[in-house]
């Protein structure tokens, strides 16, 4: 019985330990959350328009 018993939690220890990430999964994965390079370009302009805008006025 302790033979049977040792057995099957070999088993189950085995199938519990592959994470899915290893096997194919068919669920899409989210949005990612990482910025474009379209939303980089407008925040570069954005940045640079402000300091020219800061220079600007602290020159007077």
């Amino acid at each position: 019985m302790n033979i049977l018993i040792a057995i099957v939690s070999l088993m189950a220890a085995s199938a519990a330990s592959a994470h899915e990430s290893l096997a194919p999964h068919a669920h899409p994965h989210p949005i990612s959350m990482l910025p474009d390079v379209e939303t980089l370009g407008v925040a570069a302009l954005v940045l640079a328009i402000g300091v020219i805008a800061y220079t600007y006025v602290r020159r007077g």
